[in-house]
């Protein structure tokens, strides 16, 4: 997931007139996205305004490598389901149903790695919150605020260093493997799939495997078509002009027309977005859409627990005569059955690796 998830939450708080979440205005690429509000049509898949069209060759560049083959895809990747509805307050981790934990550091942004909690602090150092121990494991590259500073799958996360290069922690083992400096500047992480990292910056869209860590493969040699999020080889790429591509391991292709994000499911065979402030399940296989059943006025999916569970983040009001309240619940494929809701504060860090702006 990138910062396009940001760039939902700061549109959806120009809209409501005074939310409680008050994100500062950013922009991507220099420019303000105006969110066009719209009915996705059949096989749509939506973010902001998203409509499907099968049947479209990859985007150019080379073969993407496959991730690793014995990766077990339970619960994002790992046998250790992340806790369902969690978020950080300053330095406090809150867990529904779980006791509150003092992280004794301000987190930044921050990931779920197993049961691990990796995250940034204040000064972009990486820390690792194991439960007993609390590790320094690396710096990040400060990215521009609608950026992604941490992306994981299971144990494993990513990110970019302040010398443009990719590196991978596997929490389970401990190791840290940093690649090679890569072309261009502003380089940073965008997705990872197993041992596969994807990274981008003005020197083009990069594949780093750490097996190598003195090689690399460029896909292309411009921003254009970003690996937005990757599962078990199934890509979602972004191809210019608001528009983005999911192709899969068995030729299929679907393409996007959007200005939001997609999150795939740990299988690849979903794509979680929002439509017309709905948020909305996507068949990779079929085009099929199903709408989550969440009783909110908006709804945003943006964390898969399993190939079958999604959380989502919704807000209750509307209108500028309203309060805009956060909360967090679950919802199921293929029904789009919702649970319970929890309410959440003012302000809020989730577990996708994206600094929100308070």
């Amino acid at each position: 997931m990138t910062g396009m998830l940001q760039d939902l939450l700061h549109e959806r708080a120009d809209e409501a007139g005074a939310p409680h979440v008050d994100l500062a205005s950013i922009t991507r690429d220099g420019e303000r996205r105006v969110r066009h509000r719209r009915t996705a049509v059949l096989g749509g898949l939506t973010a902001a305004a998203v409509s499907v069209v099968a049947g479209v060759a990859l985007l150019g560049g080379g073969p993407s490598p496959s991730p690793d083959s014995g990766r077990d895809r339970l619960a994002d990747g790992t046998d250790s389901t992340p806790v369902a509805l969690s978020w950080v307050e300053g330095t406090t981790l809150h867990r529904a149903g779980q006791p509150d934990v003092d992280l004794g550091v301000e987190v930044r942004a921050w990931v779920w790695a197993g049961d691990d909690v990796v995250f940034t602090d204040p000064d972009l150092r990486v820390r690792v919150w194991s439960g007993d121990a609390l590790d320094v494991v690396g710096e990040v590259a400060k990215p521009p605020s609608d950026e992604a500073e941490l992306v994981a799958d299971g144990t494993r996360v990513a990110w970019a260093d302040p010398q443009g290069r990719p590196v991978r922690l596997d929490v389970s083992t401990g190791e840290v493997v940093t690649g090679p400096r890569l072309p261009g500047r502003d380089l940073r992480v965008t997705a990872i799939d197993g041992a596969v990292v994807y990274a981008a910056g003005s020197g083009g869209v990069h594949v780093w495997q750490p097996t190598s860590p003195d090689g690399f493969e460029t896909l292309v040699d411009d921003a254009r078509g970003t690996v937005i999020d990757a599962e078990g080889g199934t890509l979602v790429r972004e191809t210019g002009d608001r528009e983005a591509r999911v192709t899969g391991p068995g030729g299929r292709v679907l393409t996007l027309a959007t200005d939001g994000f997609a999150n795939l499911s740990p299988d690849g065979s979903h794509v979680a977005s929002e439509s017309d402030d709905t948020g909305v399940l996507l068949d990779t296989d079929t085009g099929a859409q199903v709408t989550l059943d969440t009783g909110f006025a908006w709804a945003l999916p943006y964390q898969w627990l399993d190939d079958d569970t999604v959380v989502v983040l919704a807000f209750s009001g509307l209108d500028s005569s309203q309060d805009e309240v956060p909360h967090l619940l679950t919802c199921e494929v293929p029904t789009g059955a919702c649970g319970d809701a929890v309410t959440l504060p003012s302000t809020f860090q989730l577990p996708i690796g994206i600094h929100l702006e308070p």
